[in-house]
């Protein structure tokens, strides 16, 4: 889950850059991934950098976990996708 340094509250989109009640920079952000892709580099998806759904968490075609679900602990991930 991605939590504000300053104030703590929890942030629902893995793009936020910018905390939602206090304004504060959230710079852990910078590294969390921009697109849900395969992580399977032998995988054609992969290849041609198809983009899930946020909400995938698995390649359709390999069957290998997406960014977003290796990057994402389960409880995070359902806060992430379902804001």
């Amino acid at each position: 889950m991605i939590r504000c340094n300053k104030c703590g509250a929890e942030q629902y989109r893995v793009e936020s850059r910018f905390c939602l009640k206090c304004g504060a920079a959230l710079s852990e952000n910078d590294n969390a991934p921009k697109q849900n892709i395969c992580t399977n580099n032998d995988c054609d998806w992969h290849k041609t950098k198809f983009i899930y759904p946020d909400d995938a968490r698995f390649c359709d075609v390999c069957g290998s976990p997406t960014v977003y679900a290796k990057h994402f602990a389960a409880a995070d991930f359902v806060n992430i996708v379902s804001a």
